[in-house]
């Protein structure tokens, strides 16, 4: 193996093993997700209380804080290297999530990221964030 071929290949190896582990992350699953806005078909907020999203072994759950719980599934339908798309169905409505990271600046320049979940569904669009750890 030649010099130039010494070096390469341990970098490569990084860069693929790297790539792996975010793309092993943007999942629907293993997240705390709690919405951040809701907005309606015509791009109005919505008014709703704060809820949560979990997902497990295909089947999705959005709850209120009042504890009342809307149940469907979902199904990878394409990863790319930057997000996941799901096929979903939630209380007989089905729909679209992805899943992503959103990164942000602030005014001092300082950079900060967290994972996105948007839920499509035909009347309304609901966002939720989770933690980078």
């Amino acid at each position: 193996m030649t010099g130039k071929h010494r070096i390469l290949l341990p970098l490569l190896l990084i860069f693929l093993l790297a790539g792996c582990g975010k793309e092993d992350t943007l999942t629907i699953e293993g997240h705390d997700w709690t919405s951040t806005q809701a907005i309606d078909s015509t791009g109005q907020p919505l008014d709703l209380t704060a809820l949560t999203c979990t997902a497990q072994d295909s089947s999705l759950s959005v709850t209120d804080a009042a504890g009342s719980a809307q149940s469907g599934t979902y199904t990878l339908a394409q990863r790319g290297a930057d997000s996941a798309l799901y096929d979903i169905a939630l209380n007989g409505e089905s729909g679209n999530a992805v899943v992503s990271i959103t990164e942000y600046t602030d005014a001092a320049g300082e950079k900060s990221s967290e994972y996105t979940l948007i839920l499509s569904l035909p009347e309304r669009a609901i966002y939720f964030r989770a933690d980078i750890e």
